[in-house]
């Protein structure tokens, strides 16, 4: 039996990235994904009402991933783990 373990990395903060925090996670997230390899087990989720989500995508927009791995963690992973057809929408 294989058991897959995703994370959702939208709830890393309340409210706004702070500078010095903001520079950390994304040397632990930029680290963590070249360790495991590509972010198939990464999500980006907007369900986390007490922060800002335009702090979370301008995160992402600063990791130092290519963009095919920046589309896993903000949706493509989401579309295969609750089975989206996205070709419908």
């Amino acid at each position: 039996m294989i058991i897959e373990v995703y994370a959702d990395i939208s709830g890393l903060v309340l409210g706004d990235f702070e500078d010095k925090f903001e520079r950390y996670m994304k040397k632990e997230i930029e680290e963590m994904i070249t360790y495991a390899g590509d972010p198939n087990y990464l999500l980006y989720g907007t369900d986390w009402p007490i922060s800002n989500m335009k702090s979370y995508l301008k995160f992402m927009d600063q990791l130092e991933l290519a963009d095919d791995k920046k589309e896993l963690i903000l949706w493509k992973n989401a579309a295969q783990l609750f089975k989206i057809d996205v070709e419908k929408i």
